[in-house]
C-alpha cells in the first residue's frame, strides 16, 4: 500500500504518450460533427439511440486526465499482461492504460457501433499499443472475451453504472482474475445504487485490499494480504 501511495496516487508527472493522448482529447472535444449513439447502460437514460456530437460524448463520456493518469500510472506500477476494460466510448481510458504497458494486451467492450468506430480510428494512431476493440451488447461480449484468455491480470468496470450490472461483470471478472490481479471499478459515487455496489463488492470475500479513491475504486485479489479497507484523498 505504501508503494501505491507513494509511486501511483501521489506521483503524478504528465509524459509523452498521455500529452499526445491529450493532444486527440482536444480534437474530439473540437468536433462537433453528430453521431447516433446507443447506449445500453445508465449514462443516458438506458437503452436508447440519440444523436449526440462528438464533442458531448468526449466531454461527459471520457474518463477525466487526472483520472486517466491515475490508471496509467496504475498500470504502469503493476505491469499486468493482460488487461480487460468494460466500456470503451471514444478510446482516451484504454489509451492511457495500454500505454501504462505497451507490450500488455488489452481488450475493451463497447456497446454502441458508432462510438466504437470513432474508437478504433484512435487506436489506430497509436500503432504501437496492442488494442482489440469488441463491439456489442455487453451480455455478449464479455463471457466471449473472458473466455478468449486464461485469465485477467486487470480488469476496469466502466460501464452500466447500476447495481445489478455491475454486480454481475464483477462476479464474472473475479472469477478470471489471475492470483495477483486487481480490478478498478468507475464512479463508484455516482449515484446510490452504485455506492451499495462498491459495498458489496469490497465485502466479497475474494477481494483481500479496496481503496476507495471516490470517484474509483481498486479491489485487489492477492491472497497473501490481509483483508484491508483504505481510502485515500485523491
Amino acid at each position: 500500500m505504501y508503494q501505491l501511495n507513494d509511486h501511483v496516487f501521489r506521483k503524478d508527472k504528465s509524459t509523452l504518450d498521455q500529452k499526445k493522448i491529450e493532444l486527440l482529447r482536444k480534437k474530439l472535444l473540437a468536433n462537433n460533427e453528430v453521431i447516433a449513439i446507443q447506449d445500453f447502460g445508465a449514462g443516458f437514460g438506458g437503452v436508447i439511440t440519440k444523436q449526440k456530437s462528438i464533442s458531448e460524448i468526449a466531454s461527459r463520456s471520457s474518463k477525466p486526465s487526472k483520472y486517466a493518469r491515475l490508471l496509467y500510472r496504475l498500470v504502469n506500477h503493476i505491469q499486468p499482461q493482460n488487461i480487460l476494460e468494460i466500456g470503451t466510448s471514444l478510446g482516451i481510458s484504454a489509451l492511457y492504460q495500454a500505454s501504462g504497458n505497451p507490450k500488455a494486451k488489452l481488450i475493451t467492450l463497447e456497446g454502441c457501433k458508432a462510438t466504437s468506430e470513432i474508437a478504433k480510428e484512435n487506436f489506430a494512431l497509436f500503432p504501437n499499443l496492442n488494442i482489440e476493440i469488441v463491439q456489442g451488447e455487453f451480455d455478449t461480449t464479455l463471457p466471449s472475451a473472458l473466455a478468449k484468455t486464461k485469465e485477467f491480470d486487470y480488469v476496469f468496470i466502466d460501464g452500466n453504472h447500476k447495481l445489478i450490472p455491475t454486480l454481475k461483470y464483477f462476479e464474472a471478472c473475479a472469477q478470471k482474475m489471475s492470483s495477483n490481479g486487481f480490478l478498478v471499478i468507475d464512479d463508484i459515487n455516482w449515484s446510490a445504487e452504485m455506492q451499495q455496489a462498491w459495498e458489496k463488492i469490497k465485502a466479497d470475500k475474494r477481494v483481500t485490499i479496496s481503496v476507495d479513491l471516490f470517484m474509483v475504486g481498486i479491489v485487489f485479489f492477492n491472497k497473501g494480504f490481509s483483508k484491508e479497507n483504505f481510502t485515500v484523498r485523491y
